[in-house]
């Protein structure tokens, strides 16, 4: 008998190894958080191994899904629905981190997500990065769509981006 994750799984390990190529890139390291911050809407930390500015350390946390849902590709936005209780935990006002949502899309079949040859390679489709601080309450009770702009791609440029706003004590 052959045992393997399920398609659920396959996509959050998926969706962190996105990540980690794209913070490798950039020069930061990526924290995977034990199950009592997962519960708590924290999935990993992304960090400066030094300092931006006068900032030692910069950091963000980030809450990270994994989609193949074609459904969410509109004109200038990826628009995600996320439980409600996910939106509540990342539209705080003054987290003591700053806290991101970001969201790895896939192809349907799984057998498109990598490509690898002796060149290259290729991770298939992309992530989208959102900060949802200050956002209103909501009155949806299991859902609510976040409207994430296509540009926002996360990249190694993005996540340099990010971090410098971070260390400007910029709003994201």
């Amino acid at each position: 008998m052959t045992l393997s994750m399920d398609r659920n799984t396959q996509k959050e390990e998926f969706s962190y190894a996105y990540i980690r190529a794209v913070a490798s890139v950039a020069g930061y390291s990526v924290e995977n958080k034990q199950r009592a911050m997962d519960n708590a809407g924290v999935d990993i930390t992304i960090e400066v191994p030094g300092e931006i500015g006068e900032i030692l350390f910069p950091k963000f946390d980030a809450q990270v899904k994994c989609t193949s849902s074609q459904d969410v590709f509109h004109s200038n936005y990826i628009k995600f629905p996320l439980e409600v209780k996910n939106y509540h935990k990342l539209r705080h006002e003054k987290p003591l981190t700053p806290q991101l949502l970001i969201v790895v899309l896939v192809p349907t079949d799984i057998n498109g997500w990598i490509n690898i040859s002796e060149q290259e390679t290729l991770m298939k489709r992309c992530g989208y990065w959102i900060s949802l601080k200050g956002r209103p309450k909501t009155e949806n009770t299991t859902k609510i769509t976040i409207d994430i702009p296509r540009e926002n791609i996360l990249t190694p440029f993005a996540l340099t981006s990010i971090m410098s706003k971070i260390a400007r004590r910029e709003e994201l």
